[in-house]
């Protein structure tokens, strides 16, 4: 047994100090953690009195493993991951064993790298949260928050099964809105595909067999066959130049200016504005509800959600909204003067305020409008797909038509003789 004088702070962020016995600094870390101490400093006294200080490099979990940043799970890994060590704390199974046992039995090296860095670091005094905290590429804030709010309280096995529906709901949500944004767009590409193939390769087959009979061309069948010659005597240019096109705008939405300008453009349009709008709400709705309901105060977990909102308008009125919610304000007050957010959201806020059950009405507004995000993804697939096919299916025929103009003609010539 070996004294140590440590210095670190309790779960309210008081600093304390202590002199304690243990027969290692691991045996101390887990003495203090068992307390809900994050030990700062640690002094192994020796028989002199003195105290020699013990590197704390590990004890924070600040440092992370050479290479520890750039590990990352999918969202797939994720879940399952959190699902496997909820089950396994609700089970009795203390953490440090629970991460031994995942690390043993996964497969992916990964995975089992992660865990055992994990592992190491909750064994050696670092709280949960913290080891999580060094792999940010992995776990986002609100994870984090989560974890640590469940920590503080003792119910991380609670948190991590709430973190399993969050992780899973956002993710149908988010693949919800990606669907309906992506099939128009695919079909848009392989309908102008289909353009350029038959003004290359098709319309000069029936200049062909239109050269041949020497007759004057109408003015539609010119266009297209002039539209083919242009393609074809410019094919490469052309193709460079839309390419560096598309490769200049991928950059440039791929800024923060861009991004401000495709958000505030999709939020604009007539069918997707609404849907995105939706969307943001249900996940903004959804990350409040699960914060709140875990145990982080109102202004940290508004915070927070911003981080998890992809729109940049709404994202904007969210960080508004913690400026306000500061000062003093009700969430459902400073919400109504926002005009990004329905009236109806606005309203069932209020009611859960005054409730004294603002969780409860949060969740039940992500439910409606991820219920209706998934009502608008399916009533405009319908509404788009007979748009989009009438549209190219029109500039097809439109094409064949042309060219036919002037066989039709010479057909009528022919049995006018």
């Amino acid at each position: 047994m070996a004294d140590f004088e440590y210095q670190g702070v309790d779960k309210s962020g008081k600093k304390v100090t202590g002199v304690l016995s243990a027969t290692s600094d691991g045996e101390l870390r887990m003495m203090l953690r068992s307390q809900g101490v994050r030990p700062t400093k640690i002094l192994r006294k020796d028989s002199s009195g003195r105290g020699t200080s013990v590197t704390l490099s590990r004890i924070m979990g600040r440092e992370a493993p050479a290479g520890g940043r750039s590990l990352s799970l999918s969202l797939k890994q994720r879940i399952l991951l959190t699902r496997q060590l909820q089950v396994m704390i609700s089970s009795g199974i203390p953490l440090v064993q629970g991460l031994e046992i995942l690390s043993d039995q996964s497969a992916d090296p990964t995975i089992r790298t992660m865990l055992g860095e994990l592992r190491d670091k909750v064994s050696q005094g670092s709280f949960f949260w913290e080891a999580l905290a060094a792999y940010p590429r992995t776990f986002s804030k609100i994870y984090v928050a989560l974890v640590r709010a469940g920590e503080s309280s003792g119910s991380l096995d609670i948190v991590l099964k709430r973190l399993t529906r969050y992780l899973e709901d956002s993710e149908r949500l988010r693949k919800m809105v990606v669907g309906a944004l992506t099939y128009p767009a695919v079909v848009c590409v392989v309908g102008l595909g289909v353009v350029i193939l038959m003004l290359v390769l098709v319309i000069p087959k029936f200049e062909e067999m239109l050269s041949a009979n020497q007759t004057e061309l109408p003015l539609p069948t010119q266009i297209v066959i002039g539209a083919s010659h242009f393609l074809v005597n410019n094919f490469l240019p052309v193709t460079g130049v839309a390419a560096l096109a598309l490769f200049s705008a991928i950059r440039f939405f791929q800024t923060h200016e861009g991004k401000v300008l495709l958000d505030r453009t999709l939020f604009t349009l007539p069918v997707f504005g609404g849907l995105i709008q939706k969307g943001a709400v249900a996940s903004f709705t959804r990350t409040l509800q699960t914060l709140i309901t875990a145990g982080v105060n109102l202004v940290d977990a508004v915070d927070i959600a911003r981080t998890t909102v992809d729109n940049v308008v709404i994202a904007d009125a969210v960080s508004k909204i913690r400026g306000e919610v500061e000062t003093g304000k009700s969430l459902s007050t400073v919400v109504t003067g926002i005009s990004v957010f329905p009236k109806m959201a606005a309203q069932m806020i209020s009611v859960g305020e005054a409730t004294g059950n603002l969780d409860k009405m949060l969740e039940k507004v992500a439910d409606f409008y991820e219920a209706e995000v998934e009502s608008a993804v399916s009533n405009a697939g319908k509404l788009i797909e007979p748009i989009i096919l009438v549209v190219l299916g029109g500039l097809v025929a439109g094409m064949l038509v042309a060219m036919y103009l002037p066989m039709f003609k010479l057909a009528g010539s022919g049995g006018g003789m």
